[in-house]
């Protein structure tokens, strides 16, 4: 159990897993992040909520050239490997090096990058082939963590251009971790648990807090059950119910923080595979049929409603007062308009989802009832995540309740909702599908290579509201992440 901050020992941490890799040139899942976030230092950083504004870590400054197109970064001195190693700009060029020659989940974080320098050894310079703004929230991902070159490549790590083929090292950083960060991975046993042990020598000082012990709880209410017990100190996979329950609880603190995830109805475009939901005026009507309200008490509390794609405190970000309204006889009229006979069909989603606290069958079956409400006839479609997910991923969702979460802290992370980009390739929405398709998708391109904050966010923005005027969506609202956890902690 957790002792008071400065007293050591054990803090345990119930978490329902999501781990591919723990090799950070392999990673972007949810629980292998928040190891690493521990394990390996980034360039910079981000305060608490505050995903606006960039911080300090092993970079104390850096300085964005006026074409947008070089980033000069000053390394922090005297900062050591847990190896004992010194850091240098060299580890990061090798670290990035491997990332992109890895070409696994995270390679796309460094697309932007043409050309890594290191004119000295505190001095690391990223030249790009274009203006790219996000690249510096991008940065503090800790896929993108300082790796001890040395020892990574003693264990088998190659950064070259045949690293995909010859890189033997994630073995060894599944079980040891080789960052600068506060903890130290020394046990990992998968669908089980992680153990970390702090740092002494980090160099923002050894952490209070000895020992963290990550278990797999898969089970929301068996988390519940044993923060209760204190046989956990940190519940991290409550869903609201349970969160709703402990209220009042002795020795047993709840809160909630907004997850810069997007929970969104989807509309197939694609005619084939939509029916009468790629129809725009089917789409619009879906929008106002739904009792937002009501879906919101599914969300629970902390969450908030969402008027665009892009979460709230993202530049860009639509005011949440703009959202869309309920509106069931402008809904029946817009399907009246639409003349395409009898909306019907069937909603897909993970029936065994729960999605911060959210379960998503109780979501699906909300929104079946909803459209029903206007004479729209859905079908619920549950099935197993893996399976619902690579129907989505394949474009054959007629409709479906889905989540994107944020890769990185910028509102460009979510473009993906374009015409012809990730999201909008699984909704069947083709760049050349109609022009006004395709001028969404050139203002895409604008906004990303767009230097000035100001133009930049006036260009979100109007992105936003482009994507909910055309757009095969309906947005619902940004999460909050339910957490519990003792008084103890």
């Amino acid at each position: 159990m957790a002792s008071p901050a400065g007293q050591g020992t054990t803090l345990v941490v119930g978490a329902s897993f999501i781990i591919k890799s723990i090799d950070p040139g392999r990673t972007v899942e949810t629980t292998s992040n928040m190891i690493n976030h521990a394990t390996y230092d980034s360039l910079v950083t981000f305060d608490g909520e505050d995903l606006g504004t960039p911080k300090p870590s092993l970079s104390t400054e850096w300085k964005i050239s006026e074409d947008g197109k070089t980033y000069t970064f000053k390394l922090r001195p005297n900062v050591r490997f847990t190896s004992g190693n010194p850091l240098t700009s060299a580890d990061f060029k090798w670290s990035f090096e491997r990332v992109k020659n890895l070409k696994s989940n995270p390679a796309f974080y460094l697309d932007s990058v043409q050309e890594i320098q290191t004119p000295d050894p505190l001095t690391l310079v990223l030249k790009l082939k274009s203006p790219f703004p996000a690249l510096l929230a991008i940065l503090s991902s800790p896929s993108l963590g300082a790796v001890d070159s040395k020892l990574v490549a003693e264990k088998g790590g190659v950064s070259g251009p045949d690293a995909k083929t010859e890189d033997k090292a994630e073995s060894y950083l599944n079980n040891q971790s080789a960052g600068t960060g506060a903890y130290i991975l020394t046990r990992y046993v998968p669908e089980q648990e992680v153990v970390l042990m702090r740092n002494p020598g980090h160099w923002r000082s050894a952490p209070p807090v000895e020992r963290i012990v990550i278990r797999n709880i898969t089970e929301p209410a068996t988390q519940k059950l044993q923060v209760q017990r204190g046989d956990i100190d940190i519940a991290t996979g409550l869903g609201q119910d349970q969160v709703a329950t402990l209220k009042g609880v002795p020795n047993v603190s709840t809160r909630a923080s907004l997850a810069a995830t997007t929970f969104y109805v989807l509309m197939n475009n694609n005619p084939a595979v939509g029916g009468a939901f790629s129809n725009q005026k089917v789409q619009e009507a879906v929008r106002h049929a739904l009792d937002y309200d009501g879906i919101m008490a599914i969300a629970g509390a902390g969450a908030s409603r969402l008027a665009g794609v892009i979460p709230t405190g993202f530049p860009g970000a639509l005011d949440p007062r703009t959202a869309v309204k309920t509106d069931r006889e402008k809904a029946k009229a817009l399907l009246r308009e639409a003349n395409v006979g009898e909306a019907s069909g069937q909603i897909t989603y993970g029936s065994d989802q729960v999605i911060w606290g959210v379960q998503m069958a109780v979501l699906a079956q909300k929104i079946q009832a909803d459209l029903s409400a206007v004479g729209i006839k859905i079908a619920l479609n549950g099935l197993p995540r893996a399976t619902a997910l690579q129907s989505y991923r394949d474009a054959k969702n007629q409709v479906g309740v889905w989540s994107w979460a944020a890769d990185y802290p910028d509102g460009h992370n979510f473009l993906v909702y374009i015409p012809g980009r990730t999201v909008g390739k699984r909704a069947g929405w083709a760049e050349d599908s109609t022009p006004a398709a395709k001028e969404l998708a050139d203002l895409a391109r604008q906004a990303e290579t767009q230097v000035d904050d100001a133009k930049r966010k006036d260009l979100m923005q109007r992105i936003d509201k482009r994507i909910m005027e055309i757009g095969p969506y309906a947005p619902l609202f940004q999460p909050a992440v339910p957490v519990a956890f003792g008084s103890n902690v």
